[in-house]
């Protein structure tokens, strides 16, 4: 019988069997569930990853217990790593798909469609153990998809998912200034933006505009625009949303001619959440 070692903390159970490798798919940008995640395997060793992505070191490192995140951001990659292998693949970089088309920025029915039910939920992360692939939504959409070994990873509670248990962020879709320009490097437009906060928290949450940053198709990030404050409905740090409250408010970002709004981000040092549109 195979001992499983459980790491409370992260609410993580790893077997001691080393997970399978598996060939890097043809395709680049394919996700296959319980295996890899573009070119990157899971199981490889964590000394191989410079060779294996040629990406630089990572930007961030964050260490929890005997698990280590490793976030390269210029790629939307997080490489989880534990005994210096990795276990985990997680990414919010829209071009990875699985070969059912499931990837992040979709609707959260576009996996259930294409896997049926998940085998565990929580109110933000869906795990389907059967294959090796978990879902993280935010708003109704997928916001983060991952690869793991079920073999190797029974049950996992993402360390950089807790501070969003305390926030839910909705976004309405942005009305924009004009069209888009047909040239990506036109002069900017205006996206004004209806925003709504949950607090689940146990503290109040402040709607100050700060801290709130709008992506777009890019994924170049835009701080409000001082326009915003013309609008009477305009999100400002005096607008206190209580522990169990709701409240809305709207900002404006001057965006790229040629682009569009991918998603606005929540975070005010404690509690963070990123809605699509």
């Amino acid at each position: 019988m195979r001992r499983v070692n459980c790491i409370f903390a992260l609410s993580l159970c790893v077997t001691l069997t080393p997970p399978t490798w598996a060939a890097s798919p043809a395709d680049g940008w394919l996700v296959v569930p319980g295996q890899s995640l573009g070119a990157l395997r899971l199981g490889i060793p964590v000394r191989a990853l410079p060779q294996a992505t040629g990406w630089a070191q990572p930007d961030r490192t964050h260490i929890a217990g005997t698990i280590t995140y490793l976030s390269y951001s210029p790629q939307r990659v997080t490489v989880v790593v534990r005994d210096e292998h990795v276990v985990m693949l997680l990414t919010t970089n829209e071009r990875y798909r699985t070969d059912r088309g499931v990837g992040v920025g979709q609707v959260v029915s576009t996996a259930t469609s294409a896997y049926g039910a998940p085998a565990t939920g929580e109110e933000r992360v869906q795990w389907y153990d059967a294959l090796g692939l978990l879902v993280v939504i935010g708003g109704g959409t997928i916001i983060r998809l991952g690869i793991y070994d079920p073999k190797a990873i029974v049950r996992v509670i993402l360390a950089e998912e807790r501070p969003a248990h305390d926030v839910f962020l909705t976004v309405r879709p942005p009305k924009y200034s004009r069209a888009a320009d047909a040239a990506t490097d036109g002069p900017p437009r205006l996206a004004t933006v209806t925003i709504s906060l949950k607090n689940t928290s146990r503290t109040s949450k402040s709607l100050n505009p700060n801290f709130f940053t709008l992506v777009d198709r890019s994924g170049q990030s835009h701080r409000y625009d001082k326009s915003s404050l013309r609008q009477a409905d305009a999100c400002r740090s005096i607008i206190s949303v209580k522990p169990g409250g709701v409240a809305s408010c709207s900002l404006t970002f001057a965006i790229p001619g040629g682009q569009s709004a991918r998603s606005i981000i929540f975070h005010d040092g404690a509690s963070t959440d990123e809605a699509y549109f």
